[in-house]
């Protein structure tokens, strides 16, 4: 079985951020994965995983205006110096907390053509990919549905590889969330196989209702079977809604399997 890491954005609302890092350790994870890391005390971060001994894995660089609806800058033309920034910043937050992978979101481009937006993501990857080899980390590039993200750029694991495989460096790589893949009507098994060599993390929750799996439609368990005939090496984040309790909705995965 491939390592799992508990997503702390999505499980375990109930309680503050900082305080789901202790609910994972507790729950028999090793790995952990957040969406950002910029609002929080780095300080505290870097504490938290050194007390528990955790490995966070995985964490987004800054997306633009969250609250004004941006979702990532990797795709906005004019944009380019506030990306590059993030990704400085990024880096400097992954080498102080033991990170070697960062999730770029592309954004939504909005009025800007398609070829455009296309073009600047490439460029962006292109710019930034030296900054991460120098750091030895790396910049990952996400499919997102625009069911959840309307407008969103990277909308199929086809189109996020497709950036990946242009932006020509060892050092940018494919997120792969089956979910994600499954809102649009893709079969992530079938991603996998495509794209397996550009493949640097992996992400599950069932569709519909991205809850756990075995709460929806989703062969999770057969995708989770592809990753092992396939040797992959890399993690699988557990980026999903809880139906309910986060520790009952667990049972799914044993517990030695978590660590």
């Amino acid at each position: 079985m491939p390592r799992f890491a508990a997503n702390l954005t999505l499980l375990w609302p109930e309680l503050p951020q900082m305080d789901r890092f202790r609910a994972a350790a507790e729950a028999g994870f090793s790995r952990v994965e957040i969406l950002f890391v910029h609002p929080l005390d780095p300080a505290e971060v870097e504490k938290a995983l050194r007390d528990l001994r955790l490995e966070l894995v995985l964490f987004d660089p800054r997306p633009g205006d969250w609250a004004k609806g941006e979702r990532g800058l990797l795709s906005l033309p004019g944009r380019e110096e506030e990306f590059l920034a993030s990704v400085r910043e990024a880096i400097s937050f992954a080498q102080r907390l033991g990170t070697w992978r960062i999730n770029a979101l592309a954004g939504i481009p909005g009025g800007a053509p398609r070829e455009l937006a296309e073009r600047t993501a490439v460029a962006n990857l292109r710019a930034a990919a030296p900054l991460a080899e120098r750091a030895g980390i790396q910049i990952l590039v996400e499919a997102i549905n625009t069911f959840d993200m309307p407008g969103y750029f990277a909308s199929t694991p086809d189109i996020a590889a497709s950036l990946v495989r242009a932006a020509e460096s060892d050092f940018v790589g494919l997120q792969l969330d089956q979910y994600h893949a499954g809102m649009m009507g893709k079969d992530a098994r079938q991603a996998l196989l495509e794209h397996a060599e550009i493949i640097a993390h992996v992400q599950v929750a069932d569709v519909p209702g991205r809850h756990e799996p075995g709460t929806g439609l989703e062969p999770i368990a057969q995708f989770l079977d592809e990753l092992d005939a396939l040797d992959y090496e890399g993690c699988v984040g557990l980026e999903y809604k809880p139906l309910a309790d986060t520790d009952a909705g667990l049972a799914w995965l044993p517990r030695s399997k978590r660590r």
